[in-house]
């Protein structure tokens, strides 16, 4: 079986997130199988996790990690 995994680091990227999760998650879907795309929010001080996470309620082959901000 096919698989592919997409790992694509996202800091501030609130503006361009939706774009970034729509040009790559179709390219998954097509492989199938166990294929991810994976994004890590490092630390973004904007709402790039809060959009990451509404994104992938609807499409079960993204997943979302985040790395916390240090204080």
């Amino acid at each position: 079986m096919d698989k592919l995994y997409i790992v694509v680091p996202a800091y501030n990227e609130e503006e361009n997130i939706e774009t970034v999760v729509g040009d790559w998650y179709p390219v998954v879907e097509k492989v199938g199988g166990d294929s991810r795309l994976v994004i890590i929010d490092d630390g973004s001080k904007d709402t790039t996790y809060q959009k990451m996470q509404e994104l992938a309620k609807t499409r079960p082959m993204f997943l979302v990690g985040g790395i916390l901000a240090s204080i």
